[in-house]
């Protein structure tokens, strides 16, 4: 990795490490309720305290014309700072600025504020019932696919149909209806959110760890009624949690009032407090035939948006076209609500809602399979989409091979040849299997979503130029070796700058695992360019056709000639000038086929993916150890093969603490209890099964040398494969996670039983 060096001797520069001559601290107040009316707000002596430099609340904000108060991409309905009522504990109600931290934090006791404490809901389910509280009195949606339920707390509620659902679940011969829930869980990235803002007459400059640097421009340009530049240093680690942040609309308010530059970092309690994982719930209504052959599913799902919509709903509807799985189902309905709660605001989750949707419609399919009585791995292959296939939304599928993603796993595991069960040392053993599809996110219409540049400079180095932020996922070493293999130079050749919008082309934003396809596509557009231009320059200075000319790590020469040649460092010299080409990613839109028919794009690509656990349950403690972990995903080809194997590893990682103990726990008044790590475990050393991950290539049409993302399927994947191995050794299919001992050992002591499976022929007859 290019940036691995740096890293491991403490040469990279993230935020918390940028000093600037003048910086102040910001310390913020929040709300200890999680819903309540503020009455007023007193700060008075806060201001008068030796070192504060000012302190923002309502007032300033409400009084300054310059000011659009109110922030967010799909509903735009989060303040800069409460300014009527506060939705969820820890909602920032005042900022401090002050010479330093220490007394930011003396000065935030100080600031008097008087609450009207009103009806908290905190559950997703109760706040869509009649007479619950209301967290939003007026909807602010802005984005074109936003259906909000006015008078309720739905933020947006949409469905996705094919066939007849009713039709289909007439025609099956078994109807399986399960219900399953997952609760918030937090992030938890090694790097905590922080931001610096300046605000001059000449501009606002805001240094940020975020993950979207150009929106958030474009929404602060909105804001502030003026130019704006953003700059992303190194990120220590993202997953979702950094993608649409509001803390800088906060932060250069502050930046204004102080008159000079501001800086906030957040502690770990009010990270807890800025974004989480939503809570989801879901019921699974499959109906299939008796031979395994699966008919039609209605998925209905409920997403916790928390108190602000900032882009919580989109997030929950994006998962509508993969809520059914990777199957050909004839007949489909999908129904999503995404709910406003006192909760905080929801965020994408290395995935966003696509692992609860598969734990869901994975634990099923181990269900149906077992009450059939057919093997797991048949039910799955009989029913997988395949190349060429239409999916729900109507895209034409390409590159899948679901299917080899599975025997893959299978076979590294030993699932066949399982033995289920209580085993010689007294554990339960068992074997489980997970498979996914995930999309990625695409505009409707034809968009030139990311742009990259490619310049060759004087010092004979290629620059690339990427929107694409690097938070610890390898993206400047792919890029830079997309750059290399098609400019047909040495990987030393190339430096990758990234993340300045003052200075790098526009990207959409480092998610849904965009950054190989959607940035490679650019950067290898741009170095095609700048490769023609080279040979063009070279026939003029070696005096040679064009089609002569070859481009070598030693520079410009003649085919055939090894003594005619031009080094780059020289080349610019007698050019005068670099030599410079932007390149595009342009999706959306439609595709259209060999045969002229064209399919609507509703994901730029889709991955594919399957994963296989071994795990060993105490039936004394109810501990689950997890003993293997398989997993392979389709990522088209890989560009670095050690990279991509890194991220399924991580993947896996990651989502074991969610599915085993991970959990944030609020009381019945809606206070978050486990705000600190001492209270929230995360999945240590220990607990790392033996890996096996696997890479699935078969290039797409239209891709960087094939390759698609693979950042997220790895966490997709997790849960579900876990639960079906623990149903595997204990005959127990659990529908809520997490999978902690005490819930285990209760549920060996006393087995739940499982609703039985309707049988709508039998019935009719």
């Amino acid at each position: 990795m290019l940036d691995a060096e740096d890293k491991v001797t403490g040469r990279t520069v993230y935020l918390a490490d940028i000093e600037m001559e003048g910086m102040a601290h910001a310390r913020v107040l929040r709300s200890p309720f999680p819903h309540a009316r503020i009455v007023s707000i007193d700060a008075s002596e806060a201001r008068a305290h030796p070192g504060v430099v000012c302190v923002l609340t309502r007032d300033e904000v409400l009084a300054d014309p310059e000011i659009d108060p109110y922030f967010g991409y799909v509903m735009r309905d989060a303040p800069v700072l409460a300014l009527d009522k506060v939705r969820h504990q820890g909602d920032i109600v005042a900022v401090v600025v002050a010479e330093d931290e220490t007394t930011a934090g003396e000065a935030l006791e100080m600031v008097d504020v008087e609450y009207e404490e009103l009806p908290a809901v905190i559950d997703a389910v109760e706040a869509m019932a009649e007479g619950a509280p209301i967290v939003h009195e007026e909807m602010k949606p802005i984005a074109w696919d936003m259906k909000p339920i006015y008078g309720s707390n739905i933020a947006h509620h949409a469905t996705l149909m094919r066939g007849d659902i009713e039709r289909g679940f007439a025609e099956s011969d078994y109807i399986f209806e399960d219900s399953y829930s997952v609760p918030p869980v937090q992030h938890c990235a090694l790097e905590l959110h922080g931001v610096i803002a300046n605000y001059t007459e000449d501009g606002i400059t805001v240094w940020t760890n975020c993950q979207s640097p150009y929106p958030l421009r474009k929404e602060l340009e909105r804001m502030y009624k003026r130019k704006v530049r953003v700059i992303v240093p190194f990120v220590g680690g993202g997953f979702g949690s950094k993608s649409r942040d509001r803390i800088e609309a906060t932060t250069v308010a502050a930046a204004k009032l102080a008159g000079r530059p501001v800086r906030l970092l957040l502690n770990q309690e009010e990270t807890f407090q800025t974004f989480i994982r939503p809570a989801l719930t879901c019921t699974t209504k499959t109906g299939v035939k008796a031979d395994g052959t699966i008919v039609a599913r209605h998925h209905k799902f409920v997403s916790d948006v928390g108190g602000y919509g900032i882009s919580g709903p989109r997030n929950a509807n994006n998962t509508l076209k993969i809520a059914t799985g990777p199957y050909r189902i004839p007949h489909v309905l999908v129904d999503c609500y995404a709910v406003y709660t006192n909760k905080p605001p929801s965020a994408p989750y290395r995935g966003l809602p696509t692992t609860q949707h598969t734990m869901a419609y994975e634990s099923q399919m181990d269900r149906m399979a077992k009450t059939l009585g057919i093997d797991p791995v048949e039910m799955r292959l009989k029913n997988f989409l395949r190349e060429g296939d239409v999916h729900v939304p109507g895209d034409l599928l390409r590159s899948v091979h679901a299917d080899e993603c599975l025997e893959k796993v299978v076979e590294a595991i030993g699932y066949k040849n399982r033995k289920s069960g209580p085993g010689a040392d007294g554990k339960l053993h068992g074997k489980g299997l997970s498979c996914t599809i995930k999309y990625t996110i695409t505009p409707p219409v034809p968009t030139a979503a990311t742009q990259a540049e490619v310049v060759l400079r004087d010092d004979g180095l290629f620059e690339a130029l990427v929107g694409t932020v690097n938070m610890g996922q390898g993206s400047d070493t792919i890029l830079a070796q997309i750059t290399a293999e098609a400019l047909g130079v040495n990987l030393d050749l190339i430096r990758v700058t990234h993340s300045d919008t003052d200075v790098t082309p526009e990207d959409n934003g480092t998610t849904a695992s965009r950054g190989t396809f959607h940035s490679g596509n650019a950067v290898l557009d741009a170095a095609n360019k700048v490769r023609t231009n080279l040979a063009a320059i070279g026939s003029q200075l070696l005096e040679v056709e064009q089609s002569q000319v070859q481009v070598t790590s030693q520079g410009v020469g003649v085919s055939g000639e090894p003594g005619r040649n031009i080094g780059f460092k020289e080349l610019v010299q007698r050019h005068g000038e670099p030599v410079a080409e932007k390149g595009a990613c342009v999706v959306g839109g439609l595709y259209t086929d060999e045969t002229g028919r064209q399919y609507p794009i509703t994901s730029t690509f889709w991955s594919f993916a399957s994963a296989a656990a071994e795990v060993e349950v105490s039936p004394e403690t109810g501990e689950i150890r997890i003993v293997k972990m398989a997993a392979a995903a389709n990522l088209g080809k890989a560009i670095n093969p050690r990279s991509a194997k890194a991220q399924l590893e991580g993947g896996i990682a990651m989502d074991m603490g969610p599915t085993l103990f991970e959990k944030l726990v609020w009381d019945d008044s809606g206070q978050l209890l486990n705000t600190h790590l001492m209270d929230y475990p995360l999945p240590s050393m220990e607990l790392v099964p033996e890996y096996a991950p696997i890479l699935v290539e078969h290039p797409l049409e239209g891709a960087p040398f094939g390759a698609k993302g693979i950042g997220e399927v790895g966490t997709v994947i997790t849960p579900a494969a876990i639960v079906n191995a623990v149903y595997d050794a204990t005959g127990i299919l659990f529908h809520e996670l997490p999978l902690t001992p005490d819930v285990v050992l209760a549920a060996l002591e006393n087995p739940p039983q499982e609703n039985p499976p309707v049988r709508p022929k039998a019935t009719q007859a």
